[in-house]
C-alpha cells in the first residue's frame, strides 16, 4: 500500500524488588491512510525563557508526532498555549523521545529548563 502510516511500539517494566516480574506492553498495526502528504522534521533549538512553537513548515494539519530530546543532560517540556500560558503535558528527559496523536486544532509549544536543548522533530500530516 501507498500513502499509509503505520505505527508499533512496545514498554516494559522488570521491577523485581518492588514485587512484579516482568510487565510489557505493546501494540502495532495502527495504520492510517495519509490523504494529505504533508510532512515536517529535523532539528530545532528551544530556549529556556520562554515556550516556543514547535515549527511545522508546510504542515497544516497535524496529525502524528515524533519528538527526541537531543539535549545529554536537559529536559524540555512539551504542552500548549492558553491566552499566552503554557501548560505542559510531557516532560522528556535527555534523549527521550514521546510519540503522540494531536487533537484538531492543537498547536504544540516547548520549553527547555535550565539551558536550550535541540529537539529532534518528526510530524505528519493526514
Amino acid at each position: 500500500m501507498s500513502d499509509e502510516v503505520t505505527i508499533s511500539g512496545s514498554i516494559s517494566l522488570n521491577n523485581a524488588t518492588g514485587g512484579t516480574d516482568v510487565v510489557s506492553k505493546s501494540f502495532s498495526g495502527l495504520q492510517s491512510d495519509q490523504t494529505t502528504l504533508g510532512r515536517a522534521g529535523g532539528f530545532q533549538i528551544i530556549g529556556n525563557a520562554a515556550h516556543e512553537l514547535i515549527a511545522m513548515q508546510d504542515v497544516v494539519a497535524p496529525r502524528y508526532c515524533i519528538i527526541t530530546n537531543k539535549d545529554a543532560t536537559n529536559y524540555v517540556e512539551l504542552g500548549i498555549d492558553v491566552a499566552a500560558t503554557f501548560y505542559p503535558f510531557v516532560q522528556l528527559l535527555h534523549g527521550q523521545s514521546c510519540l503522540f496523536s494531536f487533537a484538531a486544532g492543537i498547536t504544540p509549544y516547548a520549553l527547555a529548563n535550565t539551558a536550550a536543548v535541540k529537539i529532534e522533530r518528526f510530524i505528519l500530516e493526514l
